[in-house]
């Protein structure tokens, strides 16, 4: 089954075995649940483990997760710089939020059906998710993912309706 991230393991709390977790999911509280099941992913040395949340809360801007089986701060160390996985499930989210990976590869097309380019990234800036999109031959183009912009999304055909104002491209 296709997983999706929901965190990035930014460092280590305590001496038994928490870790500091960056969220890049918009439900943290219903990802980071009591005897989730999830995918710890290295992404240096492209290894991986199964593990189980046993505890998680929100502390300031981050999350602390308590894993099963990581009990002391050297344990916690080695998951540093870790991705999250769960299983991606289709229909766990609302209506008008998409899975990042979704977004990824879609083209981006103007409101005169006129092709802007591919979206090959998506950041997360204080104020709104934006979408980075390569163009041609030409810088890429960051469009906040705000329905000001985004007139429509569309998975299947992968293709995502934007509209231009000036001096954005």
């Amino acid at each position: 089954m296709e997983q999706v991230s929901i965190g990035k393991i930014i460092g280590t709390v305590g001496l038994r075995g928490e870790v500091k977790v960056f969220v890049t999911t918009d439900f943290p509280v219903q990802r980071f649940k009591k005897n989730q099941k999830v995918t710890l992913f290295n992404e240096e040395t492209e290894t991986s483990s199964t593990s189980i949340i046993i505890s998680a809360r929100k502390a300031k801007d981050r999350f602390v997760v308590t894993f099963e089986n990581i009990n002391t701060i050297e344990d916690a160390e080695k998951l540093i710089g870790s991705l999250i996985l769960i299983d991606k499930q289709q229909d766990e989210l609302p209506r008008g939020y998409f899975f990042h990976d979704d977004l990824i590869g879609c083209s981006a097309i103007d409101e005169d059906n006129n092709m802007i380019g591919i979206v090959y990234k998506i950041e997360d800036y204080p104020a709104h998710r934006t979408l980075r999109i390569k163009r041609q031959e030409n810088p890429d183009v960051l469009v906040p993912f705000i329905k000001v912009f985004i007139k429509s999304v569309n998975i299947e055909k992968r293709e995502i309706i934007i509209k231009v104002i000036e001096g954005m491209l």
